[in-house]
């Protein structure tokens, strides 16, 4: 028994605009946390020195770079077209969990530097050195852990939309050497 195709038509549109909406509110979440970077160290960086003025300092180059990445994400997605059929859907949904996986591995490496960046300061010459180190150390560990969590959860939120939404049509597409179709299992 073949399953009837405007089933599959209503239901590819609502499962993009499903993954398109979580993209768009982790943009918000993510323009949020830079905007409240750059506001508050903002204002820290003029009010302090030592390591925290330089932790202050790497905050605010955060939140400028998280800012520029989710707004130019957020007016992409007004642009953008999604697709219309499941071919497409699956190629943007693999794109999109593929894409939070490994932002997941760099916030790994902005900790682990961030570590590093901490235990190097200790080597260092100078008062200066150290205090630079120590600060942008302690930021890379702020922000590595934040975008950690971020990633995390956004893929794992998309995993679950596919698993939820995708895959289980999928699961009712059989693929020959000369054809494809979906059919339901009785």
């Amino acid at each position: 028994m073949s399953l009837p195709l405007p089933l599959v038509a209503q239901t590819v549109p609502a499962y993009n605009t499903r993954r398109t909406t979580l993209d768009q509110r982790g943009m918000q979440v993510l323009s949020a946390w830079a905007v409240g970077n750059v506001a508050v160290s903002g204002a820290r960086y003029f009010a302090t020195d030592g390591p925290e003025k330089y932790f202050h300092q790497m905050n605010v180059g955060w939140g400028v770079v998280n800012l520029a990445l989710a707004g130019g994400s957020l007016l992409a997605a007004r642009r953008a077209t999604l697709p219309t059929d499941q071919a497409g859907t699956v190629k943007a949904q693999l794109r999109t969990e593929n894409l939070y996986l490994l932002n997941t591995g760099l916030d790994v490496a902005y900790v682990a530097t961030g570590f590093y960046l901490k235990e190097r300061a200790r080597s260092r010459s100078t008062q200066r050195q150290q205090e630079r180190l120590t600060g942008y150390g302690r930021s890379l560990l702020l922000q590595g852990g934040f975008l950690l969590a971020f990633d995390g959860i956004l893929f794992a939120a998309h995993h679950a939309h596919g698993k939820t939404g995708l895959y289980p049509l999928l699961s009712h597409l059989e693929a020959g050497p000369n054809s494809v179709a979906f059919v339901a299992k009785l």
